[in-house]
């Protein structure tokens, strides 16, 4: 294949092809995820049914995760992913055609939502567990990085934008634009040609016992269970810190609405830096250490935000965002070199699994914390759980990676 005797510095060009792809399909994902509240809201002007719907396209995460790994663990997965590509076209292409006809409802909506969830649950355990077969062990930090950048700048901070536009213009448009992007990437994937090393013996054993065999792996590699708990507790407080942000901004930092859709464009930039960066930190320093720093960083910038200065708290937002997404690129980068092929989709699809049930946890109780005790303690509450994690678990991630 070639990724194995690296002459030309640039990454080979399979990965390239899978990281245009993640391009063309992180902007569909960005236009739609602000076009599909905008629709929700429009049928009765209720926050339960943009929550309903939000709820739908999330849960396919908790659920499937696991048997999502399995499945991309038994099959080819350049195949498997085009697949997933191709089913989340179909479904955008049939939602955009429904409400280009007037005929949505809630139901409709809903279940569009976890359809393009459980294509999506399929596509995002498949995709990391191909990587080892793309590039070399020690440019993985770097793949993740491109990965991470195409996800933060196409989703995060150009898509939502033009999607708010296009629905504006066509409330069917932005679904249109979303289903043209699976179609482009389904076709630049299709073009990956990988020779993928855990298809080289064909599964010994029944659906079931993979299943179990993933499950069990999570826990008993050390990497898989040192890197897992620490993730899953960093997931915990972040996202309790940042679930009621929203109030803390709007209501105790009089930030308008505009002025809370740059404040999340920072955070995402921020985000960026971090992608951006980890190539030049592994390169200087052992990822133990890039980890162990970007975990001091996260608990400073949890600290920053508790403090009610505007300034203050989108230094500390963008902050925390480069350390956490840093810290990310480190843990998948140690999987993917400490997981053998042939189980790299089951872990995947167990740390997505647990990732969304800690996103859920985290988010009721930064609204519990945020109601009873305060806006600015879900902050501090993020900083302590992130600190007494970090403390217990580096003596095992120092071992680990």
């Amino acid at each position: 294949m070639g990724a194995h005797l690296r002459i030309d510095p640039k990454l080979p060009a399979p990965f390239q092809r899978l990281r245009a792809a993640a391009w063309a399909s992180n902007f569909g994902d960005g236009v739609r995820n602000a076009a599909l509240p905008l629709i929700a809201a429009g049928l009765d002007g209720s926050a339960t049914t943009v929550a309903v719907v939000a709820a739908a396209g999330t849960l396919p995460f908790a659920v499937l995760g696991l048997p999502a790994g399995t499945m991309a663990d038994r099959r080819r997965r350049v195949p498997l992913i085009v697949s997933a590509h191709l089913f989340r076209f179909v479904v955008m292409a049939g939602l955009a055609a429904v409400i280009l006809l007037d005929a949505t409802t809630v139901g409709v909506l809903v279940g569009a939502a976890f359809l393009l969830g459980c294509g999506e649950a399929v596509a995002d355990s498949a995709s990391p567990a191909l990587l080892p077969d793309l590039v070399d062990d020690d440019r993985l930090e770097e793949a993740n990085g491109e990965l991470e950048t195409a996800e933060l700048v196409a989703n995060d901070l150009v898509g939502p934008s033009i999607g708010g536009t296009l629905t504006a213009l066509s409330s069917s448009l932005p679904f249109v634009v979303d289903a043209a992007s699976f179609l482009a990437a389904g076709a630049l994937v299709r073009t990956v040609d990988v020779d993928e090393s855990h298809t080289h013996d064909p599964p010994a054993s029944t659906w079931w016992a993979d299943l179990r065999e993933g499950a069990r792996t999570s826990w008993t590699n050390p990497v898989l269970r040192s890197t897992g708990a620490l993730i899953v507790l960093l997931q915990l407080g972040s996202i309790a810190a940042i679930a009621p942000i929203v109030i803390y901004l709007t209501e105790r930092l009089d930030l308008s609405p505009t002025g809370y859709g740059i404040f999340l464009s920072i955070g995402s930039l921020g985000g960026l830096a971090g992608a951006r960066s980890v190539k030049r930190l592994v390169k200087r320093r052992q990822p133990f250490h890039v980890l162990l720093a970007s975990l001091a960083v996260t608990v400073v910038a949890f600290l920053l935000m508790a403090v009610p200065s505007l300034p203050v708290v989108t230094v500390g937002f963008a902050l925390s965002f480069a350390a956490v997404v840093t810290g990310r690129i480190i843990v998948i980068a140690a999987r993917q070199r400490s997981v053998p092929g042939r189980l790299l989709g089951r872990a995947q699809g167990t740390i997505r699994s647990l990732l969304w049930t800690a996103a859920t946890v985290g988010a009721l109780l930064g609204g519990a914390i945020s109601d009873g005790i305060g806006v600015q303690a879900p902050f501090l509450f993020a900083a302590a759980i992130t600190a007494v994690a970090s403390l217990l678990l580096a003596p095992s991630l120092r071992r680990v990676l």
